[in-house]
């Protein structure tokens, strides 16, 4: 017989991101989210994993905190790289591949700050579904909800649940 675990079944904010993202079809999701739909990725990560703990949030506070830090620390980083990637290279591409790895890398640190930010920060609310959340952050970015993105949520809280 093994000891008991003292370990926690609850991962880190950034540890459920990281399993998050990496299912299958979560970053192609994440980045219509974005991208289409001007959603910020950290703020439903955060939903859902509030969900997941039990706890709820204030969905109009937190989509201007995340939304500040987003544009401060993780937009110009995104802009530069993407940038970088859109440009033909023809010198040093192989500096410049290097330069933009630089860049996802301290782009991903930043998220990590905010999803730690916004997990540490005092803002509370209801305990929500994973999904019931996403349609809040939806609300609270004033983005209209269509059948797409309706879809694309239920997609994105099925796999919360998944972690």
């Amino acid at each position: 017989m093994s000891a008991p675990s003292n370990k926690d079944p609850t991962p880190s904010i950034w540890d459920f991101a990281l399993a998050f993202y990496g299912q299958d079809g979560v970053e192609a999701d994440c980045l219509t989210a974005q991208d289409v739909y001007g959603l910020d990725v950290t703020f439903l990560i955060f939903a859902l994993y509030r969900a997941r703990l039990g706890q709820g949030f204030e969905a109009t506070d937190t989509q201007r905190l995340a939304q500040k830090l987003t544009r401060q620390l993780v937009k110009p980083l995104r802009q530069r790289r993407r940038a970088l990637k859109a440009e033909p290279q023809t010198e040093a591409p192989a500096l410049i591949a290097a330069t933009r790895a630089q860049l996802l890398a301290a782009e991903l640190a930043c998220e990590q700050t905010i999803l730690q930010i916004l997990h540490l920060s005092e803002i509370k609310g209801q305990p929500l579904s994973g999904y019931d959340g996403l349609i809040q952050c939806v609300r609270a970015a004033h983005v209209p909800l269509d059948a797409a993105l309706d879809a694309l949520l239920k997609r994105l809280a099925h796999a919360g649940q998944s972690v």
